[in-house]
């Protein structure tokens, strides 16, 4: 594994994790994170795709993990559209790394959606994302109708508007976020367009240019991930691309939980990982 930084649209430097195999098999995957997790969390699935003989890169988007290189208040414009630019300096940087080899993403949550939130997606082949959705909150359940519209209502502008940054760690969401990125979460969740919505504010959005394969796993006990939001995401956002669906039960795999995390976790490598194998044809 080798770390460095690379330089943004901006300059602003972008933390990178590359995992090199010992038997390359001419296939690039890059790992894009969800909301307020840090690179550090997907290293295990990193170095199992190495493993298989992938070329893999991970990378924090500006303002968590290593790719905090000033303080988080600081970081006015860091946000859903920034961090979309800063998956892409990821995805060119692979791309021209290993220009002979197919081109992979897996996407976490935001991740996930952010293909479409920068034209990244000339630079791949084949998509997967585990608990991207779209992410209406009333498509939740009530419990988390609720606990989403007085966080993100009331919660969000008010700690951003005295911190200068959101605590996520308070409620239980990650790590800290700055302002813009935290505002973007709540149109996100609190706007009926979702992400959608951001092609008011850009009109650099490419989601109806996105026509490769793509997998989009749902999980049953995902609370910031239900089924139907997923549904709507592949039916409305990804209606261009080549869709495949999987939703995974807990139960049928004899557990107790999954979660919008465990799918990552190497407790579940060799129960859940070779779905990523599948698709990929690792």
């Amino acid at each position: 594994m080798k770390s460095y930084s690379l330089p943004s649209f901006d300059t602003y430097p972008i933390s990178v994790h590359e995992f090199m195999p010992t038997n390359p098999n001419k296939k690039t995957i890059v790992l894009a994170p969800a909301i307020a997790v840090p690179q550090k969390f997907y290293f295990n699935l990193a170095r199992y795709l190495a493993d298989k003989g992938c070329n893999v890169f991970t990378f924090d988007y500006r303002g968590i993990g290593t790719s905090l290189s000033k303080n988080i208040s600081s970081l006015k414009s860091a946000g859903f559209l920034t961090w979309a630019l800063d998956f892409k300096t990821i995805s060119k940087y692979a791309k021209e790394r290993f220009p002979e080899n197919k081109n992979y993403m897996i996407g976490h949550s935001y991740g996930g959606n952010s293909i479409g939130l920068s034209d990244a997606h000339q630079y791949y082949d084949k998509y997967l994302t585990v608990g991207s959705q779209f992410g209406y909150y009333k498509h939740f359940t009530k419990r988390m109708q609720i606990l989403i519209y007085l966080n993100f209502k009331c919660f969000v502008p008010l700690t951003t508007a005295i911190l200068g940054y959101y605590p996520s760690r308070w409620f239980g969401l990650g790590r800290s976020l700055p302002t813009q990125a935290a505002k973007d979460w709540a149109t996100f969740l609190l706007h009926p367009e979702s992400m959608l919505f951001f092609k008011k504010e850009s009109t650099s959005i490419y989601y109806k240019d996105l026509k490769k394969p793509m997998l989009l796993i749902s999980i049953e006990d995902d609370l910031f991930a239900p089924k139907k939001s997923v549904d709507i995401l592949g039916d409305l956002v990804y209606k261009n691309a080549s869709v495949t669906r999987k939703h995974l039960k807990p139960d049928d795999f004899n557990l107790k939980s999954i979660g919008h995390f465990d799918f990552f976790r190497t407790k579940n490598r060799d129960i859940l990982w070779h779905f990523i194998d599948d698709w990929f044809q690792l």
